[in-house]
């Protein structure tokens, strides 16, 4: 089986990398912020009105009990220009590649703007199927509660990696329910179901068991 995880890295046109930095490009962005599409990728969003995650071109339902592996790596962050319901700009980058980040005062300037449009804040993430697919998936929003559900499992990945932990989440994908101007809404959250290293996932996409994986054996050798 082809090395879903390699695969996912070259796809996304990820940096160069080592764990110690991407903790601390984490760390470094969330502090600047007041947090304490192609190469085969399927797309995946969230609706906060419908409590629904939409998968792909159509716009599929989630299974709530899938699990993912959560690639930090691939963590990215950047704006999205909203205008009439539709986008009409978007800049994103990694985490990790802090020298493509571009300001807000660089951004283009798409309006006139209604209430409502213009640049928004994103953030985003990709993933991986473990139900023998190893399909290639990524999440972004520019919703505040999607941007902080993402934040809170970055930061958690930045502590493990601090604490010379497994720092790769298996996550599902869930929401939960808050009142705003009293109105129910929903946001997504993606609770983390265990901790792997990336020699364990590497080793489950090569043909491992799954229940090794979460249980979290290292495989002996990698071939």
């Amino acid at each position: 089986m082809t090395n879903a995880l390699t695969a996912f890295i070259k796809s996304a046109n990820l940096p160069a990398f080592d764990e110690e930095a991407m903790a601390a490009a984490i760390d470094a962005s969330q502090e600047e912020e007041g947090y304490a599409r192609s190469g085969g990728i399927t797309f995946i969003d969230f609706s906060g009105k419908m409590n629904q995650y939409r998968v792909g071109k159509d716009r599929d339902p989630i299974d709530p009990e899938a699990l993912f592996l959560l690639e930090p790596i691939s963590a990215t962050k950047g704006w999205i220009c909203w205008k009439g319901g539709k986008v009409v700009g978007r800049e994103e980058w990694p985490y990790l590649n802090k020298a493509a980040a571009i300001s807000a005062e660089r951004l283009d300037d798409h309006g006139p703007y209604r209430e409502g449009d213009g640049w928004k804040p994103v953030r985003g993430f990709g993933c991986i199927a473990l139900d023998g697919s190893a399909g290639n998936y990524k999440f972004s929003s520019n919703a505040a509660g999607a941007r902080n559900s993402i934040e809170r499992v970055l930061t958690e990945v930045s502590a493990q990696v601090k604490r010379g932990q497994p720092s790769v989440p298996v996550i599902k994908f869930s929401s939960e329910s808050f009142t705003a101007n009293d109105h129910t809404n929903w946001k997504p959250t993606f609770p983390i179901v265990a901790w792997v290293t990336r020699e364990a996932a590497q080793a489950f996409f090569a043909g491992g068991s799954l229940d090794d994986l979460l249980a979290g054996k290292q495989p002996k050798q990698l071939k």
